[in-house]
This record gives structure tokens, C-alpha cells and sequence, in this order.
């Protein structure tokens, strides 16, 4: 079992039901989990206050678990170079980079009839707005790698480049101490083949030297520390790969000076 969740949302974000602060540690607690992340969106530059807002209803709360408020904050879909959408992050104590848009068409695609650019072009803007999040010395955690680029292109055709892609990525993400999330909500947008396939995303990061951390990105309380298509990614990796909350804090930490 995975004692802890590192990505939930709350009913700030707009779209997670039933999903209060209070009804968030109950449902932490009766999991007996030990640490979660709240991490809701912050989808602008004047999306802060939403953090000062869920900690004054945490300290309205009883809890037994360890609670971290952090943020998922965008990645600015208007450009490719990779930016958040704001650079205001000492109120939050550990960062997750929402990479959800399309980089210079902005557009949220569920299928790749959404994205109106070719594979190759997809590809290319993903690449530079990858790079360019994992390089970032203030995130902590890489939402759901890979889940853009599912929704976007023909993976059948263009896996290995996505991989290949990944592995330079990974390489990145190690000297800036940019951990991957192995991300349950990931799993409902990948058909079977990829599911059982989707290890395949995280090797390059293990070889690395990334660290991987577990997210439900939660987004109602049955979700919460939901670990059905996890398991069947851990299940095809190393058994000791999955670092605790604590690693992947103390490993952004050694950049430090």
C-alpha cells in the first residue's frame, strides 16, 4: 500500500465535487494514509489567493495525517519555452507543473482531432516546453508525464519518439531535481495498450536518477489515494523505485545553497 497522496484537488478548482478541505482529511484519514498533498490549480498569475484559502479552512480541521498545501500550477499554454503561468511560488510548500495546454495554441485537447498542429509540429513545441519545465529550479514534481502528448498525436506512430523525447527530458529533470509523478487519473485516458505500456514513460527517468512520486490527482473522494493503474505501473518497474514524500522534498532541498 502507498501510505501517502501526493495530488488532490479541492472544489476551488472549479471541478471537483464535494471535495472540501474537511472532507479531504476524513477521507485521508479512514485510508490511513500519512502524508497528502492538497494541490490545486492554479490556472493564472492572480491564482494565489486559492492557497491562502484552503490553509485558513486546514486550520479549521481535525486531522491525523501529515497535510502539505502546495499548488498545480499551469504551465502557460501561450508559449513553448515552458513557463508557469506565474513565478510567485515561496506560499507554497511543494510545486507540481500542470502541463495541460497545447504550447502556443493553448487549447486543452482530449484526442488528437483537438490538436491542430501535425505530429511532427506537436512534437517539436512539446519537446522545447518540456525541456524548459524540468529546468525549472522552483518545481518540485512533473504532473503526469506523458498525458499531453497522449491526448495529442498518434501514439502508435510516434511512441519512440515520445520516448526518446522523455529520455533527454529525464536527463534534465535530474540536474534540476524535478521529480515525475506516477499519476492515477493518467490511466483513464490511455487505452489498454498503453496502460500496460506506460512504464515504459518512467525507465528513462529511473536511469536518470529521477526520483518518481505517487499522485491520484484527485478530483473526488473516491479517487483519493486510488492506486489501480499505479500499481500496474510499479508492478513493471524496480519495487524500490517510488520515493517517499519526504525524498522528494529533501532531494529539491540539495540545490540549495
Amino acid at each position: 500500500m502507498i501510505r501517502y497522496d501526493m495530488h488532490i484537488h479541492t472544489e476551488y478548482c472549479g471541478h471537483a465535487v464535494d471535495m472540501d478541505v474537511a472532507s479531504i482529511c476524513a477521507c485521508a484519514d479512514e485510508l490511513d494514509l500519512e502524508t497528502i498533498a492538497i494541490t490545486d490549480h492554479i490556472y493564472s498569475h492572480n491564482g494565489l489567493p486559492v492557497v491562502t484559502a484552503i490553509r485558513a479552512e486546514l486550520s479549521r480541521v481535525r486531522h491525523n495525517c501529515r497535510v502539505i498545501v502546495g499548488a498545480e500550477v499551469d504551465v502557460d499554454g501561450d508559449f513553448s519555452d515552458g513557463r508557469l503561468v506565474t513565478d510567485s511560488l515561496d506560499a507554497l510548500d511543494y510545486v507540481v507543473a500542470g502541463f495541460h495546454y497545447v504550447p502556443t495554441v493553448g487549447n486543452y485537447p482530449l484526442s488528437p482531432d483537438d490538436c491542430t498542429m501535425t505530429g511532427e509540429q506537436f512534437l517539436e513545441v512539446w519537446r522545447t516546453a518540456l525541456l524548459g519545465i524540468v529546468s525549472n529550479p522552483g518545481i518540485h514534481t512533473l504532473a503526469h508525464p506523458g498525458r499531453l502528448v497522449a491526448a495529442s498525436v498518434d501514439l502508435d506512430a510516434h511512441f519512440e519518439q515520445v520516448l526518446a523525447i522523455l529520455a533527454e527530458a529525464a536527463k534534465v529533470s535530474a540536474k534540476h531535481r524535478v521529480a515525475w509523478e506516477i499519476n492515477e487519473l493518467t490511466g483513464m485516458r490511455l487505452n489498454g495498450y498503453y496502460q500496460r505500456q506506460w512504464h515504459r514513460i518512467f525507465e528513462p527517468a529511473l536511469e536518470a536518477g529521477v526520483k518518481l512520486v505517487y499522485g491520484s490527482d484527485a478530483h473526488s473522494p473516491t479517487a483519493i489515494g486510488r492506486t489501480v493503474f499505479t500499481e500496474m505501473v510499479l508492478a513493471n518497474l524496480p519495487s524500490d523505485c517510488l520515493a517517499s514524500p519526504d525524498e522528494i522534498l529533501a532531494w529539491k532541498k540539495e540545490l540549495e545553497p
